[in-house]
């Protein structure tokens, strides 16, 4: 049995707001950092990736790496060619007024409740 992550729940405790969601596609993990070629050697599949980067290249690296979506974090807003490429790439694009120490905090919260980490990874 597959566990997943329901994504209203990720949606109200991350303080989410979308920019483009047309598809949601499964939470399996998290990933949190700003270094593009961090996130392209180590993010897996399926995971919501948690960055203060705003631009164009965060959905081609999300895209690229197949992950589930991009969390921008601390208030910040993407600029609308970055918004127009997550539409043309379909890769669901949020960002949250939490910085990503708390946004990380309260995904992994639902990630273990979840079942889907285990404490002390």
């Amino acid at each position: 049995m597959v566990k997943l992550i329901n994504w209203r729940e990720i949606i109200t405790e991350l303080e989410l707001r979308a920019h483009y969601h047309n598809a949601l596609p499964p939470v399996c993990g998290a990933y949190c950092g700003d270094m593009m070629s961090d996130v392209l050697a180590r993010a897996r599949r399926g995971s919501l990736w948690i960055t203060i980067q705003r631009h164009r290249n965060v959905i081609a690296v999300a895209s690229l790496v197949g992950l589930s979506g991009v969390v921008i974090s601390g208030g910040r807003v993407p600029p609308p060619d970055t918004v127009a490429l997550a539409e043309k790439e379909g890769v669901p694009l949020f960002s949250t007024p939490l910085d990503s120490f708390h946004a990380a905090g309260r995904l992994y919260y639902l990630l273990t409740r979840a079942g889907l980490i285990n404490q002390g990874e």
